[in-house]
């Protein structure tokens, strides 16, 4: 029975075939793997989806803040052109290659947003300009502030077809001691002279072809005079009078005889004839004006923006009037004038000169030569379209110097309106 069983067993173990359980297992395993591979796949393809969304997000940030900036800096633009609006009155100058109104504006360029390296350098300009200690300072801008200084003091010339009038107010204060021989006793008394000197006028500047200028000059004197005499043994004696005084009327040729190059300076040959249209004494006053005057000068230019040196020689000489003939000058003058901002400038600066002994009837004065020496600072605005405002004050350093003096000028630049004719 046992044997039967066993029989039947076996036979029914080899009823399948030994190549169809092989082909099953086969068939379970590749199905294994072809889920398995079809998981990874599916797995794979969430991740470059996710990292394609994170990319376009980040893109589209980026995106976003690059037109943030532009928008910025269309902004900081605008309101450079708005503060920077006064000076579009303002004409460049023909004198100098090197002054920047000579040369075409510079506007801001705004970097692109698909290109983040130029933001990045542009965005490292900006922090190295806004760092501590340090400043920037648009050179077109400083330049044209500079300008109008410039040609107000004779170190620029107009361009051709501009001119500009200057009226002009002068305040001078002199004191002196002198000492003085009494014809009578033969004492030796003390005199003392104070005088307040107010020049007015105004001064015409027209723009010449070739680089040249033509001057004029039109001014007025009033002087009021007090002489104190001390006597020993008696009350001073206070003389007081005024004068007031046509001045002298004074035309002048300048041009321009070389621009800056490497380490040379712009030079402007000025030549001036100070005519004898005033009044020599007024009142018994003594004006120091009515001669007849010959000056030759040149200017000198040099460049640092934002700052500008100027240097003056120059050599004056007097024709005889009724007898007196005053004495040759050599006149020598120094300034560094700054642009501390695109409407103002600042400058400081050195006067001096050497004036030689007055001639009476071809006999020199002894004493009437000496040296004058003043040290000089101002400052300079513009105050409207073509309107500029300049004050320049100086204070004496030596006694034939006056003791102090006060200038202020507004000058009025306007177009020529012959000029198609010149």
């Amino acid at each position: 029975m046992t044997k039967n069983n066993n029989n039947r067993i076996n036979s029914l173990k080899y009823s399948v075939p030994p190549w169809k359980i092989s082909s099953k297992f086969i068939l379970l395993i590749s199905t294994g793997m072809l889920v398995s591979s079809w998981s990874y796949a599916a797995q794979d393809a969430i991740d470059k989806t996710s990292e394609t969304n994170l990319q376009n997000k980040l893109i589209q940030k980026i995106a976003e803040r690059d037109q943030v900036i532009a928008d910025l800096q269309r902004r900081v633009q605008h309101l450079e052109q708005l503060v920077t609006a006064p000076d579009a009155g303002r004409y460049p100058s023909a004198q100098s290659p090197t002054t920047s109104t000579s040369a075409p504006e510079r506007t801001a360029s705004l970097p692109p947003a698909n290109q983040p390296q130029a933001q990045n350098k542009s965005a490292n300009k900006q922090s190295a300009s806004s760092a501590p200690g340090s400043f920037e300072i648009d050179e077109d801008a400083a330049q044209r502030a500079l300008e109008r200084t410039l040609v107000q003091t004779g170190a620029l010339l107009l361009p051709f077809g501009l001119a500009e009038i200057q009226p002009y107010a002068t305040y001078t204060r002199r004191e002196a001691d002198t000492p003085i021989l009494a014809t009578a006793g033969g004492l030796v008394l003390n005199q003392r002279v104070r005088r307040d000197e107010i020049d007015a006028g105004a001064t015409l500047l027209i723009g010449l072809p070739f680089e040249s200028q033509a001057e004029m000059r039109i001014p007025g004197r009033f002087i009021e005079q007090s002489v104190v005499t001390s006597i020993p043994g008696v009350f001073p004696n206070d003389m007081k009078s005024s004068a007031s005084t046509f001045g002298d009327v004074s035309v002048g040729i300048a041009k321009t005889l070389m621009h800056e190059s490497d380490w040379l300076p712009d030079v402007i040959a000025r030549f001036t004839w100070d005519s004898a249209s005033g009044n020599i004494t007024d009142n018994n006053i003594s004006t120091g004006i009515g001669f007849d005057d010959f000056i030759g000068s040149l200017t000198f230019l040099k460049r640092q923006d934002p700052l500008a040196f100027t240097g003056r020689i120059a050599y004056q000489t007097s024709l005889e009037r009724n007898g007196i003939e005053p004495g040759d000058q050599v006149n020598f003058s120094v300034s560094a004038i700054l642009a501390a901002s695109p409407q103002t400038s600042l400058n400081i600066g050195l006067q001096q000169a050497f004036i030689q002994e007055t001639k009476i009837n071809d006999i020199e004065l002894p004493g009437s030569d000496g040296v004058s020496s003043a040290f000089t600072f101002g400052a300079s605005s513009t105050i409207g379209h073509r309107l500029f405002f300049s004050v320049l004050g100086g204070i004496g350093l030596t006694e034939s110097s006056p003791d102090y003096f006060l200038n202020v000028t507004i000058p009025f630049r306007f177009d020529i309106p012959f000029k198609s004719e010149l």
